[in-house]
């Protein structure tokens, strides 16, 4: 094959987008948290309320870290008022918090975060954003959100799409700093005019993780759908940026899996009615994908050691690591930094865990002190609430079974 009309393998196209960013970064001045904290003092960069005596720690005035006597003086109260709230706002707080805490160190490597592993939230580093910032994990899974609370349809989904990329909604600050290319270029295809559900990749190399990254609202969205709607449905939503059956098989596993423990299966009891899920209703049209995904469905990812984990953009290596970490920790907290600190995709594959990880334990899991530094916390909240709203015709009833 001449090598100027070579493809490049969705792993030599991750690497590369690695050193751009690398080879790309900017140094510049970084702001602490102070301000927002109640333990401020107006006019005293030095020092605060709580360190009145000395100094503010290096890691507060030059922030590496989040200060762990942080209080924000703005914060917000989550009011939950039954477990299906508990669920709701468990998965989509915890998605976003797994994102936030992934985005400072995303494209490092695994050796990286042995060095220097990540314990709490930090800020700046690869991307330069401030405490709290959610990347485009958050902001593509809220165009979802937002086309589902406005009567769903793909028309508005990818509309949505559109004012995200342009800087219009669905930001933290109003601007894109973080979007993977096949998900930009489908993007640009919409803003063309082409049908939106043949925007999105269709070639083995366009199987990135940016379709699975946004498909979690489905899960309570669509748990009142036939099986038949439901993997129509998620096939739809996958095929604005990313059109591959792998990318769309990856998609049905979690959104399936994520059904089962909004159910409240056990993790082990959830895995394999997904697995059966899979081989029931997806054979015929995706057989040919199993085998890339025989780790998962034989159920040896459980116990598959770290070393062999992938952490890149590809979307099976995504899937891998999310059922890995998810199946070898016990609570919230532990799941997305152990995720984060595969390195890699950091704040995917934390966003995806976090989401998943969210919902099993609830929103209370969550460490509050993250909860209160989400950038535009207040309207992410407004809008979680109208999805509860929303989607409560279309959860499942008590008990349902899907294979009843």
């Amino acid at each position: 094959m001449d090598k100027k009309n070579k493809m490049n393998s969705i792993i030599e196209r991750w690497k590369a987008d690695v050193e751009s960013y690398r080879n790309g970064a900017l140094v510049e001045i970084c702001v602490p948290q102070c301000e927002t904290c109640i333990n401020y003092i107006e006019g005293n960069a030095l020092y605060c309320k709580y360190y009145d005596k000395e100094r503010k720690p290096k890691y507060v005035l030059f922030p590496e870290k989040e200060c762990y006597v942080y209080e924000s003086n703005q914060p917000i109260d989550i009011q939950i008022a039954d477990d299906r709230e508990n669920k709701v706002y468990g998965g989509l707080f915890g998605f976003c918090i797994g994102d936030i805490l992934g985005v400072p160190v995303e494209f490092s490597t695994r050796q990286e975060r042995k060095e220097d592993p990540i314990k709490e939230m930090r800020a700046y580093g690869t991307y330069h954003q401030p405490f709290g910032t959610w990347s485009d994990d958050t902001s593509l899974t809220i165009c979802l959100i937002d086309a589902i609370n406005n009567g769903y349809s793909i028309k508005k989904v990818a509309e949505n799409f559109v004012k995200f990329y342009q800087g219009e909604s669905f930001t933290p600050y109003g601007t894109v700093f973080d979007i993977g290319n096949s998900t930009r270029d489908a993007i640009i295809k919409i803003i063309s005019g082409k049908s939106p559900t043949d925007c999105g990749g269709k070639l083995e190399t366009d199987n990135g993780n940016g379709s699975l990254m946004r498909v979690l609202p489905i899960a309570f969205y669509g748990q009142n759908l036939k099986e038949y709607e439901l993997i129509n449905m998620v096939e739809e939503v996958s095929s604005l940026t990313h059109n591959h059956n792998r990318s769309k098989l990856a998609c049905i596993f979690y959104v399936e899996f994520t059904i089962q423990i909004i159910l409240g299966y056990k993790k082990e009891e959830a895995l394999e009615r997904t697995i059966k899920f899979i081989y029931n209703n997806c054979q015929e049209k995706y057989l040919n994908e199993f085998r890339y995904f025989e780790r998962i469905l034989n159920k040896t990812i459980i116990n598959t050691t770290e070393n062999e984990i992938n952490s890149t953009g590809y979307v099976v290596d995504t899937l891998e690591a999310v059922i890995w970490t998810f199946f070898s920790t016990d609570e919230y907290q532990k799941a997305i930094l152990k995720a984060i600190n595969l390195g890699g995709d950091t704040d995917t594959i934390a966003a995806i865990v976090g989401g998943i990880a969210g919902i099993y334990y609830g929103f209370n899991a969550i460490p509050n002190r993250w909860i209160q530094n989400i950038a535009r916390k207040e309207e992410l909240y407004d809008m979680f609430k109208k999805f509860c709203i929303c989607s409560l015709s279309s959860l499942k009833k008590s008990n349902k079974d899907f294979y009843s």
